[in-house]
């Protein structure tokens, strides 16, 4: 209990200034004594004044401080013991659906459409502070890039790696994106939601209507049009301006008019998209919903501190109950002119020991970007092996997962030691993941990719251990081709000799040329070569440390070939139940 014990409200032991100033200010005027006793002779002061003696004071100052000081604990709010409390929030569901065709890449909009879109979702996921939100893109078929849920900043984090680039079936078809937007309220038991659709067309037009106007009312399906009527030319980064087959360039065109309609019929808004966020606070202005609809208890609990203040309240009825004596009442002013000011959480000090746990201490340094000093402030193992992670270092970081004895703590596990260097170690973290949950994708991407590294690693020493045997055996054919060479020059002509020569010269050059490519790859693979060495081998230089940090970091922070090779595994899974259709991959 001493352990969590700290005070919410601190700033209010500042009130013990004025507290002590006014005791002080009545004990002064008290030794002073009253006006006659400074204006009569003290010799007849006994025979003209009666005297107290015996009595007790009709107003005991230190009864008054004891109170106040009382009163100041209570209001700075000491507690060590945390509540569970639900947590409500607005009932206001979202599913974002992003259009991924490759007409996306026109740049009649600068730079193009697909980042003019980017743009406006990261505005549109920085506004969501209710609610819950999910997005789907889509191209020939739909996938999910994020389920309904609260967290709008990890959504945003995933928004720079949507592309048409990940998208496994070329194509453009609405209509499973609405029916997977709408799965995904059913899921949730959400009754009631909205779908905002950024598109710059709509091809499959009929079966969108269809599947879209079966719950208008329920789910209403906005659109948000990116591009202009004048269109522009389709810049794809891979395969440059896209043409058609008479080699005319395509020019793809935003009908606003058919964008319109189609949100009408769906029970929806539409919008041109704009610079400023007009169009995001028409589709998305707040509806009234019923009373019971309004808010909603979510699945996480929110613990606050229980503060315990309120008993010392307790120990001042007893000064209350004599503040009625006659002469008592007017310390009911003093008590009106405490300073009743807000006060905020208290902020770290030299006292934080007192006032903030471990844990409080050590999120306000990680939010300070402190993770180094965090790590030794934290009791919670997992926020402990969080702030050795980040702080980079790792050994400690798999240490302190290892104890979490969960799914997500083994995989974490895993990524710490992949980036000490312990692919091995690592594999093993990872299948100990997937045994607790084997739906675990990540985990099981990342196990594949270190065990990929560790065969480039074996592969690797390999290659190294044949080119230090390579020398000796050139050597060896050389002498044989000496040999050779010096009993056919005693047998054959000269036109002979000089073929010989020849030969020995060009075989001579290319075992040169071969062992200069040779060197040239090992000068440029050495930093590689090193960065596959387990942790138990030589230590790595500053430098190729570095360039072992600098390349591992390259590998989890990938959520584009994540998302491209989740989408590729869920279109060929559809394909074989055939639920979705080969698409012709001229059809961008």
């Amino acid at each position: 209990m001493m352990a969590d014990f700290h005070f919410l409200r601190p700033e209010w032991f500042y009130a013990v200034i004025p507290a002590a100033a006014l005791y002080l200010l009545l004990r002064y005027r008290e030794g002073r004594g009253s006006a006659w006793e400074r204006t009569i002779d003290p010799s007849l002061l006994p025979f003209l004044l009666e005297t107290s003696a015996g009595k007790t004071s009709r107003n005991p100052r230190f009864l008054l401080l004891v109170g106040w000081l009382v009163g100041i604990i209570a209001l700075a709010g000491p507690v060590w013991e945390q509540t569970p409390q639900p947590v409500h929030e607005r009932e206001d569901a979202l599913v974002i659906v992003l259009d991924l065709t490759r007409s996306m890449y026109a740049n009649d909009v600068k730079p193009n459409r697909l980042v003019r879109a980017r743009r406006k979702l990261l505005d549109l996921l920085a506004e969501r502070k209710e609610g819950v939100t999910g997005l789907i893109v889509y191209a020939g078929d739909a996938h999910l890039v994020s389920p309904l849920t609260d967290d709008a900043k990890t959504i945003a984090e995933l928004i720079p790696a949507v592309s048409p680039d990940i998208m496994p079936a070329p194509g453009s078809q609405l209509a499973p994106a609405i029916a997977l937007a709408h799965k995904l309220f059913t899921d949730a038991g959400i009754s009631s939601g909205r779908i905002l659709i950024v598109t710059d067309e709509i091809r499959d037009i009929a079966q969108a209507q269809a599947i879209a106007r079966q719950n208008r009312y329920a789910f209403p399906v906005s659109v948000l049009a990116v591009g202009t009527a004048v269109g522009g030319a389709i810049l794809d980064p891979q395969l440059g301006y896209l043409r058609d087959n008479s080699g005319q360039m395509i020019i793809p065109k935003v009908d606003f008019r058919a964008l319109s309609e189609f949100a009408n019929i769906a029970g929806g808004r539409f919008s041109a998209m704009t610079l400023i966020d007009t169009d995001l606070e028409f589709l998305l202005a707040e509806q009234p919903l019923d009373e019971e609809q309004a808010f909603r208890e979510t699945d996480r609990d929110f613990d606050i501190w229980h503060e315990e203040g309120p008993w010392l309240l307790l120990f001042l009825l007893p000064l209350a109950a004599l503040g009625f004596r006659r002469g008592w009442l007017w310390q009911i002013a003093l008590i009106c002119l405490l300073p009743l000011v807000p006060i905020d959480q208290a902020e770290a000090s030299l006292w934080d020991d007192l006032w903030l746990t471990g844990d409080q201490q050590g999120l306000q340094l990680m939010a300070a970007d402190a993770p180094e000093i965090a790590a030794e402030k934290f009791a919670d193992t997992a926020w402990k092996a969080t702030a050795n992670y980040r702080a980079e270092n790792f050994e400690a970081a798999a240490s302190h997962y290892a104890d979490l004895g969960s799914a997500d703590g083994a995989y974490n596990q895993g990524n710490a030691l992949a980036k000490a260097g312990q692919y091995e170690a690592a594999i093993k973290a990872y299948e100990s993941a997937l045994q607790q949950q084997p739906d675990h994708e990540d985990g099981a991407f990342n196990k594949a990719l270190v065990e990929e590294l560790l065969k480039s690693q074996e592969q690797q020493q390999q290659d190294g251990e044949g080119d230090d045997q390579e020398p000796a055996d050139n050597e060896q054919e050389n002498e044989s081709t000496g040999d050779q060479s010096q009993d056919s020059e005693n047998q054959q002509n000269q036109d002979g000799e000089a073929q010989d020569q020849q030969d020995a010269e060009q075989q001579q050059a290319d075992e040169q040329q071969q062992a200069d490519e040779q060197q040239q790859e090992e000068e440029q693979g050495e930093a590689q070569d090193q960065q596959y060495a387990e942790s138990d081998t030589a230590p790595l230089t500053d430098e190729e440390q570095q360039a072992l940090e600098q390349w591992l970091r390259k590998v989890p922070d990938d959520p584009g070939g994540l998302l491209r090779r989740k989408f590729e595994m869920q279109y060929q899974e559809r394909l074989k139940r055939g639920n979705a259709t080969q698409n012709d991959s001229s059809n961008w």
